[in-house]
């Protein structure tokens, strides 16, 4: 399941060890694996940059979580935290990719994760409270909140880079 993620991606919440108590959810509409793409940037591209083509996939991922996240609200609304955590730590997982990529940078390693998006420049406010609370319980109606604030404000935030940085 993992092999094609970089070990240092390999932490809890996004990978559990014990995958046999995982609910396998088939209408996942986030395609990919957490941090897939800084894994096949270092594993396959053997490069620390941000993908060449990561507008594209930042596009791709804001909508995917657009799609998924009323997914997410049923889910919860039917009281089935089980049903919404793998979606939920998928896209934290984009979340915190989009954040990064914005910034010009990519993750080499979850070792310190949020004194690392504490010193980016460009964020949601008070992202290190919020983050925190989404990471510690992500099956919890409040993170799924807190994340859908956080992607539509990261998602203001980028179009707002790309307006500026255009003049």
């Amino acid at each position: 399941m993992t092999n094609n993620i970089y070990k240092e991606f390999i932490v809890t919440p996004f990978y559990k060890d014990n995958t046999s108590d995982q609910i396998i959810n088939e209408e996942i509409k986030i395609k990919n694996k957490p941090f897939f793409y800084e894994s096949n940037q270092i594993l396959v591209n053997k490069s620390s940059n941000i993908p060449n083509e990561s507008d594209e996939i930042m596009k791709e991922m804001f909508n995917e979580w657009k799609e998924e996240s009323e997914h997410i609200s049923n889910y919860f609304k039917q009281r089935n935290r089980k049903l919404a955590y793998e979606p939920m730590i998928r896209g934290l997982a984009n979340f915190i990719s989009i954040l990064t990529w914005i910034n010009g940078k990519m993750l080499l390693n979850l070792t310190n994760l949020l004194i690392e998006l504490d010193k980016l420049q460009v964020k949601p406010i008070n992202l290190d409270e919020r983050i925190r609370f989404v990471l510690n319980q992500p099956d919890h109606y409040h993170s799924f909140i807190q994340l859908s604030g956080l992607y539509t404000e990261l998602e203001k935030l980028y179009y707002k880079q790309k307006i500026t940085s255009s003049r």
